[in-house]
């Protein structure tokens, strides 16, 4: 009797073959590279150099899987070097289907540079899989959309050869799964893909790129591994609201999330893996590996018996050593079984969002009940003696910036260093650390001051002088509860030992709940010093200026000349536009709308599609030399991002065969945007800190104001300056720009 699904992963899982057991058992999952061969020659990868020769023939792949061993095995993978390379490859698929009667599913990975083949491959696979009973995928690699794939990959034309693998695959109804391998090539790529994914309905799956021994790309590791910068960006992407949603597998979601702890905060990898104790990999050549990142081969099944390799005393020592020593800082996507409890509550919580504001609240709450009583998560210690330094110490929305944050964070720093000049260095605590080291290091301080950023939690026990000051800087204190209550704690500490704290460059608001309204008060009222970047009804007296990001962008300093990745990609996508007779480059950002700002009696998404239905009509509508360059003030969360309204115009572009609009991917700290919008001659904004940006380099902007329905910060900001180059998202129309750029010289 067949059991149900569920049922038989709890079978599977506790009692036969007891894969939660750690017990080293017959293998369930193979990996098989058929080839070495390889005509790709992938930036991440050195495979290709290889002239790989005497590999498995298909008489010698049945007799080798026809061995015990393999009795159990319910999925094999085959991959490369490229399959499709092997002349005999039909052969090979029937030698594994008859090999392992047990064979449940079979998956191909290949570069999708080979349609013709696949055409003729297809149809037969399709056959010998469905007459074994066994269920087949393609998995095509593809690192980018268009150009960027043939940048990563190195094959000229290589991106409509996949396209047109993709389309072979659907008309042979071949279930298809798109494989991203990330490196610092095409992680800002990311998002394209996943768009490209989602837009097509296929499947897809995101892994970092990795050194694996038998790629020969150890001497290479420079060429994937990220910066923190981009491990953070990716970090974001992956736990992103979008793809958590659209990515169905649950252990596939928790595989994710785990990575995303390891890449941001650090520690060991608590994601399963079926190559630990039921898996293992056969190479092209018939020698035996536990894992992909295994080096040293347990023996050559050509020789001696698989069953005899695998189960040997020193196969058993080796294993040992890899879980010891090589898989707690393993990132390699493979997988395992996760225990069944943990899928079931990540099934509940996607289907179920408010089991997860549930917990939430029950932990916010208890934090509210024994802070009544008294209870306080912070330990202030006041260190005293001589030659104690001042220290500032800022709180605020922090760990989750883009660039226009980090301009703020900038003055920020500037005017607490005039009001405060003894100050010796500046300490910012944020929920993400490695995200807000990156925006500090792009910041531009003439003045000299030592600024370190340590995580949020280190405030439950930290040492001052009794000279130190506490602010809260930058962000508005608005509608969020956790950080108001956290932040108040905060305050409260400092205060009690007689330290000072003042708010600098704040915004008010909105507010939604009393209980938020309550504890927002209370912060004012422990401020001896409040200063605003607009004017508010507030129960204390304050003192009114600019929004610091003003302050950060228009300071003068000098530029400093730095080679980096981010500069030289800056530079050929801008000699890239350049060299086609472009007379004008004009910036365009855009954002989708939010729910929040959204005063009218129109939905969010009927905006989004008003702003890029217009915006196309520009673009169709300029003269042929002049460039329309979509520019991201914010890539971090895919879903919320500049890169979807981006994207969303450039497949209209694509449809319409327009070939003088751009999108910009990277993400860019402060001085490398300022490097890179130097380029543009006009702007056209959505984003309140791109009218900034652009303001600060006298580049002609005109504003598109978000908050739909009333005056948001975009129109405000272009009435403080008697500039009428601005328009409500309900009011814009795409030819007043065409106006603008008209009569811009």
């Amino acid at each position: 009797m067949k059991l149900p699904k569920s049922i038989n992963y709890f079978y599977q899982y506790y009692l036969s073959p007891g894969l939660g057991n750690k017990k080293y058992i017959l293998p369930s999952h193979v990996n098989f590279p058929i080839t070495d061969n390889c005509n790709s020659m992938c930036k991440m990868c050195n495979v290709w150099k290889d002239k790989s020769t005497n590999e498995l023939s298909s008489e010698e792949i049945k007799e080798l899987y026809s061995d015990k061993l393999f009795s159990e095995t319910k999925h094999l993978g085959i991959s490369g070097g490229e399959p499709t390379l092997r002349k005999d490859l039909l052969a090979c698929i029937s030698s594994i289907l008859e090999a392992i009667p047990s064979l449940q599913s079979l998956s191909i990975t290949s570069h999708g540079f080979h349609p013709k083949k696949w055409a003729k491959y297809l149809p037969d696979i399709v056959e010998l899989c469905k007459k074994h009973n066994t269920f087949f995928k393609l998995n095509v690699s593809v690192d980018g959309i268009g150009k960027l794939h043939e940048e990563v990959r190195r094959i000229e034309g290589g991106w409509q050869k996949v396209l047109k693998t993709l389309e072979i695959a659907k008309t042979n109804n071949v279930p298809v799964q798109i494989q991203c391998t990330v490196s610092k090539h095409n992680v800002f790529g990311v998002n394209e893909v996943l768009h490209f994914a989602k837009t097509n309905g296929i499947e897809y799956i995101f892994r970092r790129a990795t050194s694996i021994n038998r790629l020969y790309n150890k001497k290479i590791t420079d060429e994937f591994f990220n910066s923190n910068q981009d491990d953070s960006f990716f970090a974001d992407f992956i736990t992103s609201n979008t793809v958590m949603k659209s990515t169905k597998n649950p252990g596939r979601r928790l595989l994710y999330r785990d990575l995303e702890r390891r890449l941001t905060s650090g520690g060991y990898r608590e994601a399963p893996c079926h190559f630990q104790y039921n898996g293992v990999l056969i190479s092209a050549h018939g020698e035996m590996f536990h894992c992909s990142i295994d080096e040293q081969p347990l023996g050559d099944c050509r020789a001696k018996d698989p069953f005899e390799i695998y189960f040997s005393a020193s196969s058993k020592e080796q294993l040992a050593d890899l879980i010891d020593n090589t898989c707690p800082g393993c990132i390699h996507d493979q997988a395992g079984a996760w225990n069944p409890f943990k899928l079931i509550r990540e099934v509940l919580l996607s289907k179920f969002g408010f089991l997860v504001k549930l917990n939430q609240l029950l932990i916010f709450g208890t934090a509210n009940i024994a802070s009544m009583f008294g209870y306080s998560p912070r330990n202030l210690e006041i260190a005293k003696g001589k030659n104690l330094t001042e220290s500032a110490h800022v709180i605020g929305a922090y760990g989750g910036e883009h660039v226009g944050d980090s301009a703020i964070l900038g003055g920020v720093i500037l005017r607490i260093m005039e009001r405060h000049p003894n100050t010796a260095n500046i300490i910012v605590y944020s929920k993400r650390p490695d995200r807000t080291m990156f925006w500090v290091r792009g910041l531009d301080i003439k003045q000299k001051i030592e600024i370190s950023v340590k995580p949020y939690s280190t405030l439950n026990n930290v040492s001052t002088s009794g000279e130190d000051k506490l602010f809260w800087a930058g962000g508005p204190i608005m509608e969020m509860p956790v950080d108001l209550f956290e932040h108040l704690e905060t305050i409260k500490a400092f205060v009690r030992e007689g330290l000072d704290f003042e708010i600098i460059g704040c915004g008010w608001g909105p507010f939604k709940t009393k209980y938020s309204l309550i504890k927002a008060i209370s912060i004012l009222k422990n401020a001896g010093y409040v200063e605003m970047r607009d004017k508010y009804d507030l129960p204390v007296s304050y003192t009114l200026k600019q929004d610091p990001a003003f302050d950060y962008l228009f300071q003068e300093t000098e530029e400093q000349i730095r080679l980096s990745w981010s500069r030289t990609k800056i530079e050929e996508f801008i000699k890239n536009i350049k060299e086609k007779d472009v007379q004008k480059l004009v910036l365009l950002n855009l954002r989708p709308i939010w729910d929040k700002y959204n005063k009218s009696g129109k939905s969010s998404k009927e905006l989004d599609e008003k702003m890029v239905d217009e915006v196309f009509k520009i673009i169709k509508e300029i003269p042929k030399d002049i460039a329309i360059v979509s520019v991201p003030f914010n890539t971090d969360h895919y879903g919320f991002s500049d890169m979807e309204p981006a994207l969303a115009l450039k497949d209209k572009c694509n449809a319409a065969n327009i070939g003088y609009y751009h999108v910009f991917d990277r993400e860019l700290d402060a001085r490398d945007m300022k490097f890179f919008l130097k380029n543009f001659d006009i702007g056209i904004c959505m984003r309140f800190h791109a009218c900034i940006f652009l303001r600060s380099l006298k580049i002609p902007t005109y504003g598109i104001d978000y908050t739909a329905g009333e005056i948001g910060k975009v129109g405000g900001l272009f009435k403080s300056f008697d500039d009428d180059n601005w328009s409500n998202i309900l009011e814009f129309n795409h030819q007043d720009v065409i106006d603008f750029i008209e009569k811009v010289d």
